[in-house]
């Protein structure tokens, strides 16, 4: 029997969904040429550093979104959105950092980061026998985030930095990747309570010495994703709402124990208590917005480098000076678009361990999101977290593509699973009754 052609109307969903990813490549690239020739032409001498940047991200942008596809089926979309966070990044980095060299160093952690993400496709895709690698990243996560304790150096208020080679490095941001393969391996054997424990306790391990380190930032985002994850993975509610009753007892004994936290609450109260010294930073954040207002200063105008780390933690105050209320909702809308594809990737996923895997990158960066916008605008205390993408960091910026990396294997893995359905699917219509 012959073989029946595609139905029509399929052909044109499928074209009208590449024409809309073409169109969104092609707005980014947009954004990025005219973002850096206008800062290339904005100062009274020519940036040939913007100049680069002009010419090269939109050409790199591009050579990314056609070449992967054509390796793995991954979410191209998702893909494209993150580029445009990138491309935010380096843009408000290249308008207000002091040091020339900073744009270009965020430039070379996104190159590495695009290598761990190829990495992290190719390492989901070929990973089948899950249940060997979960103590060993169990004990190479202890090591790791134990290091900073006992070789870091105190910055900030934390000791979670070391130094590998002469580069800074914060352990606690890949232990987040192990630590969310370790916890999908486990919930999603359902093995019995002793396999839970075993996994709870791993993570309450890792929340003790984060909290030695005082990497508070993390320590609120390692529990949530584990919680998430419990709760996902077993659907026992009742406990799952017992370890949010122990996560508020340790955050109140953490306020009661640790002056630095009282301090923190205490300016996020009142930051204008202090406006000099301790509620410096919030105050010249919460300038910066409010001066910022609808539509922003304009590239190279306004004064975000008077915020502390404007850079890192506050980078979205800064850019929210320079772009304005409309631009900062926008670039929130883009975090909630690439936390849904995320959700979607899980629901679509064909096994526990994939689906535990998606929604913990969407819970992790969901999380991330919200405590650094949160401080940000004064909706909760200030954490120390860094804007997922955006923010100035290697550590961060290397594992957030490695999370990346990881949803867009899975996505690639159900694209996989779906093709073959379509393909029995027509086998099956073919078959005369």
């Amino acid at each position: 029997m012959m073989r029946r052609n595609p139905i029509d109307h399929e052909r044109l969903l499928r074209l009208a969904k590449r024409t809309n990813i073409s169109l969104l490549l092609y707005a980014v690239m947009l954004f990025q040429f005219t973002a850096f020739l206008l800062l290339a032409f904005n100062r009274q001498t020519l940036d040939f550093q913007a100049l680069t940047f002009a010419i090269a991200m939109p050409s790199v942008t591009y050579l990314i979104l056609k070449s992967i596809p054509k390796f793995w089926k991954i979410d191209r979309i998702l893909l494209t959105l993150v580029l445009f966070l990138c491309s935010v990044s380096l843009v408000t980095l290249q308008d207000i950092a002091r040091a020339p060299s900073t744009p270009t160093d965020q430039a070379t952690y996104m190159a590495v980061g695009l290598g761990a993400m190829v990495f992290m496709i190719a390492f989901i895709r070929r990973l089948r026998d899950w249940e060997k690698w979960k103590y060993p990243l169990m004990i190479l996560s202890l090591i790791a985030l134990a290091l900073p304790y006992f070789a870091g150096e105190w910055l900030y208020g934390a000791k979670n930095w070391i130094r590998v080679f002469g580069v800074s490095v914060q352990p606690s941001e890949p232990v987040k990747l192990s630590l969310l393969l370790t916890l999908s391996i486990f919930f999603s054997q359902r093995n019995g309570r002793r396999e839970q424990l075993v996994a709870l306790g791993f993570a309450a391990a890792l929340g003790g010495l984060l909290l030695a380190e005082r990497d508070l930032g993390a320590l609120l985002m390692y529990f949530f994703m584990t919680l998430a994850l419990f709760f996902l993975g077993t659907s026992n509610g009742i406990l799952t709402l017992g370890g949010l009753g122990i996560g508020a007892i340790g955050a109140l004994a953490a306020h009661r124990m640790f002056p630095y936290v009282q301090k923190r609450v205490e300016m996020f109260m009142n930051p204008w208590s202090d406006p000099l010294e301790y509620g410096f930073q919030i105050v010249q954040a919460l300038i910066a917005i409010g001066s910022g207002g609808m539509f922003g200063m304009g590239l190279g105008l306004g004064l975000p480098r008077n915020i502390p780390l404007y850079h890192s933690d506050f980078i979205f105050a800064a850019l929210s000076e320079e772009f304005g209320y409309l631009f900062a909702l926008c670039l929130l809308a883009v975090y909630v678009l690439i936390i849904m594809r995320g959700i979607s990737i899980a629901m679509n996923a064909r096994s526990s361990f994939h689906t535990l895997a998606a929604f913990g990158v969407s819970v992790l960066l969901g999380v991330q999101t919200l405590v650094v916008v949160g401080g940000n605008v004064k909706l909760i205390p200030l954490t120390g977290a860094t804007l997922p993408f955006v923010a100035a960091g290697g550590s961060s910026i290397v594992t957030c593509f490695a999370l990346l990396g990881l949803l867009l294997g899975i996505s690639s893995i159900n694209a996989q699973y779906e093709i073959e359905d379509i393909r029995r699917a027509e086998w099956q219509e073919e078959i005369p009754a």
